[in-house]
């Protein structure tokens, strides 16, 4: 099967960036899936484009990795708050004690383009490029064509990233993911991690707030680090889930 990569990305001078996705098809669907690419960049909230840019690359089936999708825990919260102290409790749970230093940090990287790239224990930032950061790409998720389809009409939060935390947490040198969506009428999170699976946390951020932001959190060698972001950045990943399972609404709900 030929596929192909198509990436979107849209954004105005005074919104900066609106809309952003990506996905990876088989040849047959590439003209449809353009069109819908495009029809999501000229209808986001945020605002209408100035500039949209699609970018389309062939891709070899040997260059893909198939990833099972992570198992998916739901926590009800109330309020910003109560979600900050779920994340600070999984934290805690990978050992992490500097976990507020963590959430401090996270903060940071609202005005981002891309990830943070912090060590785990030293907290030290370790992306490149500070203003952009790291850009986790090259991925989507392996279902029946309804499915696939249905995920591309408008932005499906949930399933975009739950894709993108199963490739991020499935390196060795990545602890966890923590992740706040930039979309002023969507207040869910999550962290990610290989120990616990994807955890999503109802509600995040206050409702109308263009605030949010993406931290990977790294343990391993300087010699570690180039692999890592090669990974992140470059390897083409299908995620596989399991239809027959209610995975959208989360597996288990706390």
């Amino acid at each position: 099967m030929n596929r192909y990569s198509i990436k979107m990305r849209a954004s105005n001078k005074e919104e900066g960036h609106i809309s952003g996705a990506e996905k990876i098809i088989p040849e047959e669907e590439l003209e449809q899936y353009c069109s819908r690419l495009l029809r999501r960049a000229l209808q986001h909230s945020k605002g209408k484009p100035d500039f949209i840019n699609l970018k389309i690359e062939a891709i070899r089936e040997e260059e893909i990795l198939h990833l099972p999708a992570l198992t998916v825990t739901t926590v009800r919260t109330d309020s910003a708050a109560e979600g900050r102290e779920v994340v600070l409790d999984y934290l805690h749970k990978l050992g992490l004690p500097r976990a507020e230093e963590i959430l401090a940090i996270w903060e940071q990287s609202y005005a981002m383009r891309g990830a943070m790239l912090l060590d785990a224990d030293t907290l030290q930032r370790l992306e490149p490029d500070r203003e952009r950061g790291i850009r986790a790409t090259y991925m989507d998720m392996e279902t029946e064509d309804e499915a696939r389809k249905s995920s591309c009409g408008g932005k499906n939060h949930f399933n975009e990233a739950l894709v993108l935390a199963t490739k991020v947490v499935s390196h060795p040198n990545i602890v966890a993911e923590l992740c706040i969506s930039d979309d002023p009428d969507y207040v869910t999170g999550y962290i990610a991690a290989r120990e616990f699976g994807y955890v999503r946390i109802t509600t995040l951020k206050e409702m109308g707030s263009p605030q949010g932001g993406r931290v990977f959190l790294f343990r391993g060698e300087e010699r570690d680090l180039e692999d890592c972001i090669r990974y992140l950045q470059q390897q083409k990943v299908l995620v596989h889930v399991d239809t027959d399972t209610d995975w959208a609404s989360g597996r288990t709900v706390v």
